[in-house]
């Protein structure tokens, strides 16, 4: 299976490694789940594995612990507000993440790692808790259901959304799968309470020289829809703004007026405490 590429501000995986890590995760999701919506609680308990509940702070989102030959998966709820929140669903699909990955359980089974808390992101510069995360995307949004479901939804974020429900995903998860997968020529844009976090380019995206794009906020174009939701802070969680754009608003190597200066529109939606996310599409894609 043909892995779409990523581009971050940070090395990613190989895409032979991811190829593997996917293969592995969606043949668990397909064998115990062929038809229903992933449970990864209920594979935790088919592992034997014990899960945790508790008030931990800002300390980690989830954490895998081996003790006594017993694995245990901990849930800090002061992040992930219930169990059954799309974060707690990603959080404990991470942590069967690093317990279905070989080396990563085997490591920590002899002892060769410490027990590490994850927050999950998608913003770790650590090849593990890419490795995790990936997993988790694969086993929750499965490529062949996630890409039939995406055909019958609205193109962009109102689509991801709907899917982002469906699939008890987060929208930012479900915003990743749907640019590496390819299904719309795309950039995704991550902004934190503090600025620029991350961007993944789909694939198509990338081919196209669409690479560098602006980070700062300040040079934001005003009344934008990523300057609207911005601004809006923690309110009107969840609702898509959209205004058209063109290519040199967001790519600085694109020179204004020229044959690649495309008309785009732009789409953007507050997470939250945890941000923002912008997609950026051309029009007619």
């Amino acid at each position: 299976m043909a892995m779409a590429e990523n581009r971050l501000s940070f090395p990613r995986l190989s895409p032979q490694r991811e190829n593997d890590i996917c293969q592995l995760a969606e043949f668990l999701a397909n064998d115990r789940f062929p038809t229903k919506k992933i449970e990864p609680e209920e594979i935790a308990h088919s592992k034997g594995i014990k899960i945790i509940r508790g008030n931990y702070k800002d300390e980690f989102d989830g954490l895998l612990e081996h003790d006594c030959g017993q694995f245990y998966i901990y849930c800090n709820l002061d992040r992930l507000e219930s169990m059954s929140s799309p974060r707690a669903r990603f959080t404990v699909a991470h942590e069967l993440g690093h317990y279905f990955i070989d080396e990563h359980r085997n490591a920590l089974r002899q002892g060769f790692v410490p027990k590490h808390p994850s927050h999950c992101d998608h913003e770790s510069r650590n090849p593990i808790e890419q490795e995790a995360d990936h997993f988790a995307s694969c086993l929750l949004l499965p490529s062949d259901r996630f890409r039939k479901r995406a055909k019958s939804v609205a193109p962009g974020l109102e689509g991801i959304r709907q899917m982002a429900t469906e699939f008890g995903t987060s929208l930012t998860s479900t915003a990743i799968r749907y640019a590496k997968l390819d299904l719309k020529m795309c950039v995704i844009i991550k902004w934190n309470k503090d600025g620029y976090g991350w961007k993944w380019l789909s694939p198509s995206a990338f081919a196209n020289g669409w690479r560098k794009t602006i980070e700062e906020p300040t040079k934001i174009v005003e009344n934008s829809a990523t300057a609207k939701v911005i601004a809006s802070g923690d309110s009107h969680v969840g609702d898509v703004q959209q205004t058209g754009s063109t290519a040199s608003h967001w790519f600085p190597f694109i020179e204004s007026g020229s044959y690649r200066d495309c008309i785009l529109v732009e789409q953007a939606v507050s997470l939250g405490r945890f941000g923002a996310l912008t997609l950026i599409s051309p029009l007619e894609a």
